[in-house]
Formats: structure tokens, sequence, C-alpha cells
């Protein structure tokens, strides 16, 4: 008698089972993407962040250091009309001081910044220029360009003659918004710090000659009530953008930069900071 053929049972997966395990490893794959595109743009963000802290820091060093040589008039206290190079100011001429020496060197004057208010919130805001006597004390501008010693105030055929400008604007660079500074002794403007994409700036006014500041306006106010000789300080508002997109879709956000407001819809980070500059030259108990 003949045994029955027999069939061994088939192993492996059926389909059913080959869609449930497919599906499940699409769903893990899918949740391990988010979690490292999730990781990836926070890493973004925070290395943008600390790219910005760092631009602002330097832009406001910079700022500083510069801004505070607004009125140095040297120990001799030569006369200065004005610390403030200001809109509707004549613009700044090279005057020759002996020797093949001049006392400006930028190539195009009307890269000087004057000093000006901007609060369109589609443009980069504010301006300012500031001026100083150049002596062998202080004797660079923004910079870092020498004014020549035939130029400086010990030897110079007029004190005019050594007079340094400093100015400072906003402006895009190769699609990346900078903080520049265009100073008389420097052939062209120099990119300052990366990033900053609006500045706006308060000016603070000592009314009543008792070494407090009372208020602070804006460039249009002081300069509609002459009281440029009233400054003290300068408070400054920087917009700093992050250089490469970092959300995932566009955000609508508004930032405030004293007083007046940026809205912005887009995929960059930004950031506000805001620092008070003390005019040193300029202050009271200095006797200006």
């Amino acid at each position: 008698m003949q045994n029955p053929l027999y069939l061994p049972r088939q192993a492996g997966f059926s389909l059913i089972e080959l869609v449930i395990a497919t599906a499940l490893s699409l769903i893990l794959v899918a949740g391990v993407a988010t979690v490292y595109m999730g990781s990836r743009q926070t890493y973004n963000a925070r290395d943008e962040l600390s790219t910005m802290q760092e631009n602002a820091r330097t832009a406001i060093k910079v700022l500083t250091k510069h801004l505070e040589h607004a009125g140095y008039t040297t120990p001799a206290r030569l006369p200065l009309a004005k610390a403030f190079y200001v809109e509707g100011d004549p613009a700044p001429v090279s005057k020759s001081c002996g020797g093949g020496a001049s006392s400006i060197a930028i190539s195009d004057p009307d890269d000087l910044a004057a000093t000006l208010d901007n609060d369109d919130p589609n443009n980069s805001g504010d301006s300012i220029g500031v001026v100083f006597f150049a002596d062998s004390a202080l004797a660079v501008d923004c910079g870092n360009e020498l004014m020549p010693l035939a130029c400086q105030a010990q030897a110079a055929p007029h004190p005019e003659y050594a007079q340094i400008y400093n100015t400072f604007y906003v402006a895009t660079v190769a699609g990346m918004p900078n903080l520049l500074c265009a100073g008389s002794r420097s052939t062209a403007p120099l990119e300052v710090a990366e990033g900053v994409e609006a500045m706006q700036l308060a000016y603070g006014l000592d009314q009543n000659a008792d070494g407090t500041v009372d208020n602070y306006l804006d460039a249009a106010a002081v300069k509609l009530a002459n009281r440029w000789d009233q400054v003290r300080t300068i408070k400054a508002s920087l917009l700093l953008r992050s250089r490469e997109p970092v959300f995932n879709t566009a955000e609508a956000r508004t930032y405030t930069l004293l007083g007046t407001d940026y809205s912005r819809n887009d995929r960059y980070q930004r950031t506000v900071h805001t620092a008070v500059i003390y005019l040193r030259n300029l202050a009271v108990n200095e006797g200006v």
C-alpha cells in the first residue's frame, strides 16, 4: 500500500504580513527622519543664534569704540562747531597739509554717511556720522587708518585739517546685510559686522546741564531743535539676521527697534540687541 504524498507546510511571510512589516518599517524610517531633521534644525538654530550674538557683540563694540570719539578736541580744546556730521552739512573736502599729505583719503566723500533718521521699516534704518580732531593720542578712523602726522592737530596748517569723520550705516553686500563703517582716512567703506539688517539710534540729551540724560530723541528731532550740543549718550538698537534660513516654513514676526517695527515673514532667525553708548568727550563734567 502506497503512503500518501506528504507536502511540507510552506514557511515564510504571507502577503499581508509583508505589507504590515513594510508599513511599520516606513513609519520607523519616517520617525527617525523626523527626529533627525528636528535635531538638525535645532543644531542649525543654535549655531546661527551663536553667530548672531557674536556679530552683535562685534557691532556694538565697534560702534562704542568709535562713536565715543565724537567731539574729541585734543587737550588744546580746539573749536568744534558740532560733534556730529548731519544730513545737510557740507560734504568734507580734502585739504593739503604739505609734504604730499592730505586730510581726507576716502575715494568718494559721498560714502561718508551723515547722521540721518530713517523709520521706514522697509529700509535698513538710521545712519550716523561723528567728528573729532586727530592728534598724537588719537589719530585713526574706524577703518584703523592713520591721519598723516602733517595733518594732525599739533602740526596741521589749520585745525579744520585735523578733523576725522567716522560714519556707520547698514547696507547689503553680496546678498548679506552688514554694518559698515566709512572713515575719512579709509579709501572705501569697511564691513564691520555680518548679519546686521537694521539699526535704529536715539540720542540722549542733557537739557539742564546737570550731568544726567533727561530724554531721548531721534536724529530728526535733535536736528529740528538744534540740540546737538546737548547730546551725551547714544542708544543703539540692532536687528541681526541669520546667515541661512533656519525654520522649515516661513514665520511672520515683528521686531521693535526703539519704537520702529520691522515685520518679517520668512525662514530666517532674528534677534534684537540694544546698548547705550556714553560720549565721554561730550559729558558735562568734562567741561564741554
